[in-house]
C-alpha cells in the first residue's frame, strides 16, 4: 500500500515577485539578446518544508511559454541556469524539455535558507555560464519513498472507503459495458494475495468475438491534461482474462484513445506501462501515443473474457498534482 506519509506537493511556477530589480518587469520573462529570465517564489511549498522537518525538499518547475521563451535558449535546455537570487547554483535536472511545443519539467533541489519563507530563486539562459550545477546532487541523501511521492501522482489506492480517486477532482469511478457484455459494480475488498489493505473489484462477462468488452474508468480533470512528461503508469493488479489500459483524448464527433493490452494473472502483479509500451495506430478509435497524449481526458481499464479484475495503487510517474488542477 502506499506510505501513509504524504509528500504530495509540488510547486507551482506562478511567477510571483515581489520587486523588481534592475531590468525586470515584476512578475514577467526578463529578455536581453539570448538571455531569458524568470523568478520563482517558494512561498507555496512552506508547509513542505515544515512538515519534512527542514530536510532538502526536491519540486517539480513547470515552465511553457508564458513566462520562458524557448526561441532564446538551447533546444535541450542545456544552457539553463538556475540559482539563489545571489547567483549562488541550485542542483536542479531537467526532466523533460520540449522547445517546440514551448514548455518544459525540471526538478529543482531546495535546501537551506530556500525553505524559508519569502526565499525566491530564479532560471535563466545563459550558455556562457560556468555555473553549472550537479544534476546528480538533486536526489542525494534524499529517501525513495520521498522520491516516489515527489515524482508521481496517486490516481487511486482505494484506501478512503470510497470508489473516488485521489485526484484533485476527486472524481469517481464508473462502468461501461457494451452489446451483450455484463459488469458488477466496482466494489471495495480486501486486497488479499500478500498485500495488506484494500483494492478494488468488478466482476465482468464479455465473451468474444471482439468488440464485446466491459469498461472501468475516470476522469482526470476539468480539462485536457498534457501527459508528455509521463514516466509511466504503475498499478497492480490481478484477476481473469486480457486487461487493457487507455488514456482517453477529445475529439469531435467520436472518442480517440491509446491503449494497450496484457493477459491478467490470478496473482498479484505489478504493471508498468511506458510511453512507448502503447499500441501503434489502428483501427477502433486507436491513435496511439503520439496523436494522443498531449490532451487526456479520462483514465480507462477494459476487459474482454469472463472472470473479476482486482486492481490496487494506481500511479502516473512523472507528472505532478498541478498538471490535473
Amino acid at each position: 500500500m502506499t506510505s501513509a506519509r504524504r509528500f504530495g506537493w509540488s510547486l507551482a511556477t506562478a511567477l510571483l515577485v515581489a520587486s523588481c530589480d534592475a531590468g525586470r518587469t515584476a512578475g514577467g520573462t526578463v529578455e536581453t539578446e539570448n538571455v531569458s529570465e524568470f523568478v520563482v517564489s517558494v512561498d507555496s511549498i512552506a508547509p513542505l518544508a515544515r512538515y519534512s522537518g527542514g530536510h532538502p525538499v526536491v519540486a517539480t518547475v513547470r515552465m511553457d511559454s508564458t513566462h520562458f521563451d524557448f526561441d532564446h535558449t538551447a533546444s535541450d535546455g542545456r544552457d539553463l541556469v538556475v540559482e539563489k537570487m545571489d547567483g549562488t547554483p541550485i542542483p536542479f535536472a531537467i526532466h523533460r524539455w520540449e522547445a517546440k511545443e514551448r514548455w518544459a519539467r525540471i526538478q529543482v533541489r531546495l535546501d537551506g535558507d530556500l525553505l524559508r519563507r519569502g526565499a525566491r530563486f530564479r532560471l535563466r539562459s545563459d550558455l556562457s555560464s560556468r555555473k553549472r550545477s550537479d544534476s546528480a546532487a538533486v536526489w542525494r541523501w534524499i529517501p525513495e519513498v520521498w522520491r516516489v511521492e515527489w515524482t508521481s501522482v496517486l490516481v487511486d489506492d482505494f484506501e478512503r472507503g470510497v470508489t473516488r480517486t485521489r485526484l484533485p477532482i476527486d472524481s469517481a469511478w464508473y462502468t461501461i459495458k457494451v452489446d451483450s457484455a455484463r459488469i458488477t459494480n466496482p466494489v471495495l475488498v480486501a486486497a488479499g494475495g500478500g498485500r495488506t489493505g484494500t483494492a478494488l473489484r468488478f466482476d465482468y462477462h464479455a465473451p468474444p468475438p471482439w468488440p464485446v468488452y466491459v469498461l472501468m474508468g475516470t476522469t482526470l480533470a476539468h480539462h485536457p491534461v498534457n501527459f508528455g512528461s509521463l514516466d509511466s503508469i504503475v498499478f497492480w493488479a490481478k484477476g481473469n482474462g486480457v486487461l487493457s489500459v487507455s488514456l482517453d483524448h477529445p475529439q469531435e464527433g467520436r472518442g480517440s484513445k491509446t491503449w494497450m493490452h496484457n493477459t491478467l494473472d490470478s496473482t498479484w502483479k505489478r504493471w508498468r506501462v511506458r510511453p512507448q509500451d502503447f499500441d501503434p495506430p489502428g483501427s477502433g478509435g486507436n491513435l496511439g501515443w503520439a496523436s494522443v497524449h498531449d490532451s487526456v481526458t479520462t483514465l480507462s481499464f477494459f476487459a474482454s473474457g469472463s472472470g473479476m479484475v482486482m486492481l490496487d495503487d494506481i500511479r502516473f510517474f512523472g507528472m505532478s498534482q498541478d498538471d490535473f488542477r
